[in-house]
This record gives structure tokens, C-alpha cells and sequence, in this order.
């Protein structure tokens, strides 16, 4: 059996050729269904990974705690995203840092986060406590076929960075796009260490010059955000690092640098959306004569 689709404007015209008002009738609650069937589609929550280590999780100067945890970056980018009006969810499995492998944040359940993701059903992530980029690597592909990602927020390497994490990492990214050649990748440039590393600042380096540009030349959606740079008391001296940003002294951001980092996501994620979609734009457009 061959089925025929009508557009809106086809099934309209047949419909209007029912005499009276049962085909008023008929029209409006056609075109109602498929208007409301249109915007159902387009509020499909856009499914986002946040992917890394410990600064994913949202850990802060554990296991003491006496920075709250407030979800990391996670809950000042939530925020801003339902605030501009769009349809996410965070994805994925991991349960740090509140399942207590470092401490508890919650002191025994006396100190809450001002936004609990829990509450609103945000909570999904895919951060690790120590991970490298290793790790991240051996287990991304089945992540990324259980969790159906739309984009990926990545953020890893400051756990063992040497002089051959670029090298992991392109195999890394290489490993995410053989699971979904069509995921939306953002990468971010890492956070410091509390002291100068120049292994990390090559490692940015690499990120921004050498990995992004060569991903995007096969044509996949990548793009990057610099977290690096929040630290830094002096923007043009990338050794001034200000290790009073680190909540630990050592690698993990106070809540005011998380949430700096969540708008340095947002503007990330709106900038890759936009692209995209004018990229689509440009696709479908007419060729001018």
C-alpha cells in the first residue's frame, strides 16, 4: 500500500470542498493538531553531556566542603538556558559528587544548593572525580549510546596533563565521532592548576589552533569555549594565575569561577546552535541565477 502525505495547504483544500460548517469545522481542527504537532517538535528538549572530570562534577574543596556545592558550572548554565528560552536536558549517569566518594557536600543533609538540579530532574552528567583523559576515552562510546547526547560540553585533561595530552585527546574526540559522526562537540580550553603549567597552556593552545580547526575542516559541528582565562589576574600574562579563584588552592573552582564558566557554555552552546542553523540556512537557500 502506497500512503500519500498531504502538506497543510493540500489537506486544507479537500477539506474546504465538505459543504457547510462541518468543514469549518474540519479545517480548524486540522490545522490546530499539526500547528500543536509542529511546536511539540520543536520543544524537544535538546539532550546535553556534560563531560569530564571532577570540575564537571562541580567539586569544590572536598572532602572538607566548606565551599557549598552548588552543581559546578552545571546550575549557572542551566539557569541561563531556561531563562533564554530553551528545551534541555542534561544527560548522563554519574552520581558524583553526592554519592559521597569524596566527602559529603551536603554535611549530613544540613547544607542544600540554592538550585537543586535534583528537584527540576537536571542532575544528569558525566563527571568523574580524577579522571583523565584515558578513562574518558574507554568508556565514551557506550555513554554516547546510552545517553543520546545532542552536545557535548568536554572538559578534561588536568588529571596527569603531560606533553602527549593533545595526542590523547585527539583520540579522544576521533573516538566520539566514530559513536555519532553528527554530535554538536564543544571543547572546552581547561581550567589551571593553581601554580603555571606550561603542559596545560600547550595543551590550550592546541585545543584553540591545531584540534578545532581540523575537526571542523571534515565537517563536524565542533567549536571551543576558553575557561582558562577566568583565572587569570592579568588577561595578557597567562601565568597570572590567581590561585584564590581555586576553592581548593589546587585545581577546583570557588562557586563564583563556576559560574563565570557556566556563561563562557552558554555564549558557547547559543554560538553553536546559531551557526548551525545558519548553516542550514545557507543549504536550503536558492541557488541565485
Amino acid at each position: 500500500m502506497i500512503r500519500r502525505y498531504w502538506t497543510k495547504g493540500q489537506a486544507s483544500r479537500a477539506i474546504a470542498r465538505i459543504p457547510g460548517v462541518m468543514g469549518c469545522v474540519l479545517i480548524a481542527a486540522f490545522c490546530f493538531a499539526l500547528d500543536n504537532s509542529l511546536l511539540a517538535a520543536e520543544r524537544t528538549p535538546l539532550r546535553i553531556m556534560p563531560l569530564g572530570d571532577s570540575i564537571t562534577a562541580g567539586y569544590t574543596d572536598n572532602p572538607k566542603w566548606q565551599h557549598p556545592f552548588e552543581f559546578g558550572y552545571r546550575s549557572g548554565l542551566y539557569h541561563r538556558l531556561k531563562k533564554a528560552g530553551y528545551s534541555i536536558v542534561f544527560v548522563g549517569e554519574s552520581k558524583e559528587p553526592l554519592n559521597k566518594r569524596f566527602g559529603d557536600p551536603t554535611h549530613g543533609g544540613s547544607v542544600r544548593p540554592k538550585l537543586d538540579l535534583r528537584k527540576v530532574k537536571q542532575d544528569g552528567h558525566r563527571g568523574y572525580g580524577g579522571w583523565n583523559i584515558a578513562g574518558i576515552q574507554k568508556n565514551v562510546a557506550k555513554w554516547i549510546k546510552q545517553d543520546r547526547p545532542d552536545i557535548i560540553l568536554l572538559m578534561i585533561g588536568i588529571n596527569g596533563i603531560n606533553a602527549n595530552s593533545p595526542k590523547q585527546l585527539d583520540a579522544l574526540v576521533k573516538t566520539i565521532y566514530d559513536a555519532d559522526k553528527d554530535v554538536k562537540l564543544i571543547v572546552a580550553q581547561i581550567t589551571p592548576l593553581g601554580r603555571f603549567n606550561q603542559y596545560l597552556f600547550n595543551y590550550n593552545t592546541y585545543i584553540r589552533q591545531t584540534l578545532i580547526p581540523a575537526y571542523a575542516d571534515k565537517g563536524h559541528t565542533i567549536s571551543t569555549v576558553d575557561l582558562y582565562r577566568h583565572f587569570l589576574a592579568d588577561q595578557d600574562d597567562p601565568g597570572s594565575i590567581d590561585a584564590t579563584r581555586l576553592s581548593n588552592r589546587i585545581n577546583h573552582p570557588t562557586n563564583s569561577l563556576y559560574d563565570k564558566m557556566a556563561e563562557s557554555w552558554f555564549q558557547g552552546i547559543e554560538l553553536l546552535l546559531t551557526n548551525k542553523k545558519r548553516q542550514a540556512e545557507q543549504k536550503n537557500a536558492p541557488a541565485n541565477k
